[in-house]
């Protein structure tokens, strides 16, 4: 069993589902984002012991649009801290329409910080937040896959339609959401929904499988992660280091 499984096995309650008590973003937020916020957050609960800390004040200066970026950035930390439903509210109002672009991430952070205290205090129970770079929704993470023909040539339509109702199958069955999905010529990404029950990996290299029983044209390697997503350039470049590796290993014939 890898790390991952067995990080997986203690995010499962007795069902196989995520346990009540653990929380991840619903929006993707990319991990190095995420480090920079709880290491900043963790620094300013220790500062703001020390200090005279006017919640009313912090929210009315988050509103304001002349306010400094780097300030908001510490009010948005500093209300997430505080146990207070009108702090929550605030960062929720805030992070539905960031009036600094740049704050998106932070504030999306904050707001699922703010979340994980309020429920601790409701519940009484300790809260967890389970971090990825894509993040997840309604107990499912979310997983980015890229699926590539194996000569890499374009996807022809009886090729395209094979695999969509191959995948559609396997992902009914697993219970998995398809989120997003876009086919570009000689590849195909896609957004999804996994539960902890069922296995992404698995049930994306069984639709596979059965696709290419109609001509062997799927590249039987693909990409699946939770921890970011890769932009168009970078997906072709993945594609055509993995096309010049796989030649280069192949035999040749002699005379």
């Amino acid at each position: 069993m890898d790390n991952f499984d067995k990080i997986i096995n203690q995010l499962r309650d007795a069902s196989g589902e995520m346990r009540d008590n653990m929380h991840m973003l619903t929006e993707i937020v990319p991990v190095e984002e995420q480090m920079k916020y709880f290491h900043y957050s963790k620094y300013v609960q220790k500062k703001k012991e020390n200090e005279s800390l006017d919640r009313n004040y912090m929210i009315a200066k988050l509103f304001t649009p002349e306010a400094d970026i780097e300030d908001k950035r510490y009010y948005l930390t500093v209300l997430a801290g505080i146990v207070d439903v009108a702090a929550y509210r605030a960062i929720e109002t805030y992070h539905s329409s960031p009036m600094e672009p740049e704050l998106t991430y932070w504030s999306a952070l904050a707001l699922a910080e703010s979340k994980i205290l309020l429920d601790a205090e409701l519940s009484g129970e300790k809260q967890f937040f389970v971090s990825t770079g894509l993040g997840g929704k309604n107990k499912k993470l979310r997983y980015f896959s890229v699926i590539a023909t194996a000569d890499r040539m374009d996807f022809t339509d009886f090729q395209r339609e094979t695999l969509l109702r191959e995948l559609q199958f396997q992902f009914e069955r697993d219970n998995i959401d398809l989120e997003e999905m876009e086919i570009k010529g000689n590849y195909m990404r896609m957004f999804l929904l996994c539960g902890l029950s069922h296995d992404a990996k698995e049930s994306v290299q069984k639709a596979i499988n059965e696709a290419n029983e109609f001509g062997d044209y799927l590249d039987k390697h693909f990409l699946l992660t939770n921890i970011k997503q890769l932009n168009d350039e970078e997906i072709i470049e993945l594609l055509k280091k993995k096309m010049e590796a796989r030649e280069e290993v192949m035999p040749t014939d002699k005379d």
